[in-house]
């Protein structure tokens, strides 16, 4: 075959990637951050005061339901839980899921904020100990060497 032949069908496959992408990101997609938006109310009285990147969202289920329907969604990096709720990181979020009157407050933040606001909850799981966590899960072959 010719090359010319493998130039096409390159393109044509990166373009179908970008259509995909594009549709997930606009259908809800845009990771857990995105689904919460999408899929819980929106209660700016709850962001809390002085930081910027939080956003507050409610949801009359408990946090336990909230939290098993984000993670069937979008499966967390590390995930800790104890009696003041449920928390949630991704690579650049965190997802924290508290009990809120009847129901849950959820609280969308930057990861690293997360992690030095509820260091006491989740210190022992997300184990950081560099402010990106290059030091600890994953940070691929020759990390730390």
């Amino acid at each position: 075959m010719k090359p010319r032949y493998w130039i096409v069908i390159a393109a044509v496959a990166v373009v179908i990637a970008l259509i995909v992408g594009l549709v997930m990101i606009f259908a809800g997609g845009g990771g857990a951050r995105g689904y919460v938006a999408n899929n819980y109310t929106r209660a700016s009285h709850l962001d809390i005061a002085g930081d910027d990147d939080n956003e507050a969202y409610t949801s009359p289920k408990p946090p336990k339901t909230v939290a098993a329907e984000i993670t069937a969604k979008w499966r967390p990096q590390a995930q800790s839980s104890d009696a003041s709720g449920t928390y949630l990181r991704y690579s650049d979020d965190a997802v924290i899921i508290q009990p809120h009157q009847a129901g849950s407050v959820i609280h969308l933040m930057d990861a690293d904020r997360a992690y030095h606001r509820y260091h006491s909850h989740v210190g022992h799981v997300w184990g950081w100990t560099s402010t990106r966590g290059e030091s600890f899960r994953g940070g691929g072959p020759g990390v730390g060497k």
